[in-house]
C-alpha cells in the first residue's frame, strides 16, 4: 500500500496511529481492509515476512531473501526507510513480532456509526420489535457482514417504518415474520414498497422461512460479503 505511518498524539507520545493513503483520492486500499474481515490477518503476516520472521511459526529468519548481512535490529528491506532516518535508532524488528504473531488470528469488524461493531449491533437489538429481527442481526454478524445504519426509522411520506436502514446505500430493509403471509398483509407490503421505490429507495425484504443467504449474496454492495472459510480468502 502506498501511505504513511503517522505517530499520534506526537511523536514524543505514541499511542496510536494514523493510516492513510498518499495516492490522490486513494486506492480504494483502506475501503478493502474494512470490507475483507481477513484483512488485518493477512498484513500481519505479510509484516512478518518483511521483519524477516517465519508468518507461520515465528521463526527468525535473520535476513531478507538474497541479502548478504544478518538483521539484527532494523534494515532497508524491512523497516528502516529514508523517509523515516530521524527513527532509525527507534526501530527493533523483535519488538512488534508477538504483535503481529497475535494479529494473524484478527478478524475486522467495522461499524455503520462511531460505535463499536458489538456496540452497534446491541444498540440496533435494543430497538428490534421481535426475535426474528434478532436473529436477522445475529445473522449478519456471524457472516461479518455489515449491519444497518439504524432501526425502526420512520418514513412519514410513505406512512411505514422498514425494520432497518442503510443510509449510504438507500437501502431499507423488512424482515417479515408469519403475519406477512396473509393475502390482505402482503398487498400492504407491496403499496409500501411501491411507494419506497418511488422515493429512490431499494426496498429488500426477508422472509421468515426464506433463503437469506440468497438476498445477501446478491446484495455485496449493501451486506458486504460473507466470511469465507480458511484457504478461500481473499489476497490484498
Amino acid at each position: 500500500m502506498s501511505g504513511y505511518l503517522e505517530p499520534l498524539p506526537s511523536e514524543d507520545e505514541r499511542r496510536q496511529i494514523l493510516l492513510y493513503e498518499s495516492a490522490e483520492g486513494g486506492a480504494g486500499v483502506l475501503r478493502r481492509i474494512l470490507e475483507n474481515s481477513h484483512s488485518l490477518s493477512a498484513i500481519a503476516e505479510e509484516a512478518l515476512r518483511v521483519c524477516h520472521f517465519d508468518p507461520a511459526t515465528g521463526d527468525d529468519q535473520r535476513r531478507a531473501a538474497g541479502a548478504s548481512e544478518d538483521c539484527e535490529a532494523a534494515c532497508y528491506d524491512c523497516l528502516m526507510s529514508y523517509a523515516n532516518q530521524r527513527d532509525h535508532e527507534s526501530l527493533d524488528r523483535q519488538l512488534v513480532k508477538e504483535v503481529l504473531l497475535e494479529l494473524r488470528g484478527a478478524t475486522v469488524k467495522s461499524s455503520p456509526s462511531a460505535k463499536s461493531f458489538t456496540a452497534h449491533l446491541e444498540s440496533l437489538k435494543s430497538q428490534c420489535d421481535s426475535k426474528l429481527e434478532k436473529d436477522w442481526l445475529d445473522y449478519l454478524a456471524a457472516g461479518d457482514l455489515r449491519l444497518p445504519t439504524s432501526a425502526q426509522k420512520f418514513y412519514e411520506q410513505c406512512s411505514t417504518r422498514p425494520d432497518f436502514v442503510y443510509d449510504k446505500q438507500h437501502t431499507v430493509i423488512y424482515v417479515d415474520g408469519p403475519p406477512h403471509d396473509f393475502p390482505d398483509r402482503q398487498q400492504r407490503d407491496e403499496e409500501k414498497t411501491a411507494a419506497m421505490e418511488d422515493l429512490g429507495i431499494t426496498v429488500l425484504r426477508f422472509h421468515h422461512q426464506g433463503q437469506w443467504d440468497e438476498v445477501i449474496s446478491a446484495h455485496p454492495n449493501i451486506f458486504g460479503t460473507a466470511r469465507k472459510a480458511a484457504g478461500e480468502q481473499e489476497a490484498l
